[in-house]
């Protein structure tokens, strides 16, 4: 595969990305859809807008991502509950371990697979991408410790980012939990077990 193909399928991927973002932004206006995305909101009493002159619901703007961006976990909280802020916290700890991964293999690995053979490289948009993978360095050459290297490198980041994060996001969540349980009024539905097709049995 080349480089430029590469290049083509990645841009491809992005406008797709930004067509589904801006559709996103234009369907999350429309009164109808409220109940689809503001149904907590809705619950809650939230005010719905039926302007029919509003015509700014069929523009896409990216404001609800700047919103989204400047949230706080104690918004997300009362916003989507502690599920949303679970799977936040998720999702910010990967992107962590990617970050040490793309960041090890662009320094170290790269380089060393691009010019793992003698050769004479063309411009880099018309490379295959063979020559950026292990593929291109020669059968016991001894640049292999290098990949050797990365993996040791993105493993013990992964173990200490495990090590020094869990303890404190699970302390913070089953606070969270805790102060959620205890602020919200009892239901019957957290004290009352049922039971159903119990068999009868005949004396």
């Amino acid at each position: 595969m080349e480089i430029a193909a590469l290049l083509t399928s990645a841009g491809i991927n992005i406008s797709i990305c930004i067509v589904l973002l801006s559709l996103y932004s234009v369907l999350r206006k429309q009164p109808a859809n409220y109940c689809v995305y503001f149904g907590r909101r809705l619950v809650c009493g939230g005010a719905r807008r039926y302007d029919p002159f509003w015509y700014e619901r069929f523009v896409p703007s990216p404001s609800w991502l700047v919103k989204a961006w400047e949230t706080s976990e104690d918004e997300l909280l009362a916003a989507a509950g502690l599920d949303a802020v679970v799977f936040l916290r998720m999702v910010i700890f990967s992107i962590r371990i990617f970050f040490i991964t793309a960041v090890v293999c662009i320094a170290f690995v790269l380089p060393v697979n691009y010019y793992g053979q003698p050769r004479v490289h063309k411009e880099i948009h018309l490379e295959s991408s063979e020559v950026f993978t292990i593929e291109n360095l020669k059968e016991g050459s001894k640049w292999l410790w290098v990949h050797c290297l990365a993996l040791y490198i993105i493993t013990s980041a992964a173990c200490l980012l495990l090590y020094f994060v869990r303890p404190l996001v699970l302390w913070t969540i089953a606070k969270m939990r805790l102060g959620h349980i205890t602020s919200s009024a009892p239901k019957p539905s957290q004290f009352t077990v049922l039971i159903r097709a119990i068999p009868i049995i005949c004396k």
